[in-house]
C-alpha cells in the first residue's frame, strides 16, 4: 500500500495483513529517532484513552523497543487522506470539521494551565535553529536564510516571556497526520513539542489551511483551486474563533509559527521547498514586524 504524503520521518511504515485484519507497523533502527517514535507512540496511546467528540485516535496495539529498534503496532483505519475528503465533501461537511477541530484545541486548553513560558525557550530554540541552518550544506550559504536567521534572532530576543495555556497538544496536527472516515475523524502521529501548549496545534493546523504545507507535500494531482477555497473556509473559521476569544492567540500565534517554519527550513534540501519556506518565512516576518 503505497504512501501517498510525503515527510521527514525517520521510520519505516508498512500495511501488514494478518489474517482478515490490517494493521500499521511503525518501525526505526536510527538511534537519533528511537526515543522520539517511543514517545510519540505513549502520547497516542493515552490520547486514545480519551474521548473527543468526532475525534477518534488509532489504537497502539504493540510497542517494542531493543537496545537498536523500536517497532509500533497501530489499529488501521480505513479511511480517506485530507486531499480525496476536500475534493468530495460539501460545505456542510467543511463546516462540521471545522468545529470538530475548535472543539478538539479547546478540550485540550481545558487540560491546561495558562503558564509563563521564559523568554530564553524561545531565543534558545532559535539558537538550535541556527546552529541547524549552518550545518545544513543545502542552505548554509544562502544569503537570503542567513538575513532570514538574523530578523528571526531579533524578532525572538524581543518577544519576552509568553503567558500560555500549557499541558496538551497534539505536537503536529496537519491534515496529513487526518484520517477521514465518515463523519469521524483520525488524529495519527503524535509528537512532542517543545512547549506542549495548544498554540501549537493551532500552528500546525494553520500551517496547512493558511500556507498549504500538506498540499505542497502531496505527491499526487489534485485540484488546487477547490483545496484553497476548503482551506480558506477552515482557516477564517479557526482564526476568528480563537483571536476573539484569546489575548494569548492574537499575541503569540505570529511568532509561535514563525518558529515552526524556521524549525522546518533547518532541515530542507528540495530547493522547491527551501523556495517556498523563504516566502513564507519573508511573509511572517513582514507581518510580526508590522504589527
Amino acid at each position: 500500500m503505497a504512501i501517498e504524503v510525503k515527510g521527514h520521518s525517520g521510520c519505516a511504515i508498512d500495511v501488514v495483513r494478518e489474517g482478515t485484519d490490517l494493521f500499521v507497523y511503525k518501525s526505526s533502527r536510527d538511534a537519533s529517532y528511537l526515543d522520539r517514535l517511543c514517545n510519540q507512540a505513549v502520547k497516542q496511546r493515552e490520547a486514545a484513552a480519551q474521548a473527543f467528540k468526532h475525534i477518534r485516535v488509532p489504537a497502539i496495539l504493540d510497542l517494542r523497543r531493543t537496545a537498536s529498534e523500536v517497532s509500533v503496532k497501530m489499529e488501521y483505519v480505513y479511511s480517506k487522506n485530507f486531499i480525496e475528503f476536500f475534493e468530495q465533501a460539501d460545505a456542510s461537511q467543511i463546516l462540521s470539521l471545522s468545529t470538530a477541530l475548535i472543539d478538539f484545541i479547546e478540550s485540550e486548553i481545558a487540560m491546561s494551565h495558562v503558564t509563563v513560558v521564559p523568554a530564553d525557550v524561545m531565543t534558545s530554540k532559535m539558537e538550535s535553529v541556527a546552529g541547524r541552518v549552518a550545518a545544513n550544506a543545502a542552505i548554509n550559504g544562502d544569503a537570503e536564510v542567513a538575513g532570514i536567521v538574523a530578523r528571526s534572532r531579533d524578532l525572538f530576543a524581543a518577544c519576552g516571556d509568553m503567558a500560555l495555556p500549557v499541558g496538551r497538544c497534539h505536537g503536529d496536527l496537519t491534515f496529513s497526520n487526518i484520517l477521514f472516515s465518515g463523519t469521524n475523524y483520525y488524529f495519527i502521529d503524535f509528537l512532542d513539542s517543545f512547549i506542549e501548549a495548544p498554540l501549537m496545534d493551532i500552528v500546525k493546523l494553520r500551517q496547512d489551511t493558511a500556507h498549504g504545507w500538506s498540499q505542497l507535500m502531496y505527491t499526487k494531482r489534485f485540484d488546487s483551486v477547490r483545496q484553497r477555497i476548503v482551506n480558506d473556509k477552515i482557516d477564517a473559521a479557526i482564526d476568528s474563533h480563537f483571536r476573539k476569544k484569546y489575548a494569548w492567540y492574537a499575541r503569540y500565534y505570529a511568532p509561535m509559527q514563525l518558529m515552526n517554519f524556521l524549525r522546518i527550513l533547518q532541515y530542507a534540501h528540495d530547493p522547491r521547498v527551501i523556495s517556498y519556506l523563504k516566502l513564507t518565512i519573508h511573509k511572517l516576518l513582514r507581518e510580526e514586524t508590522t504589527n
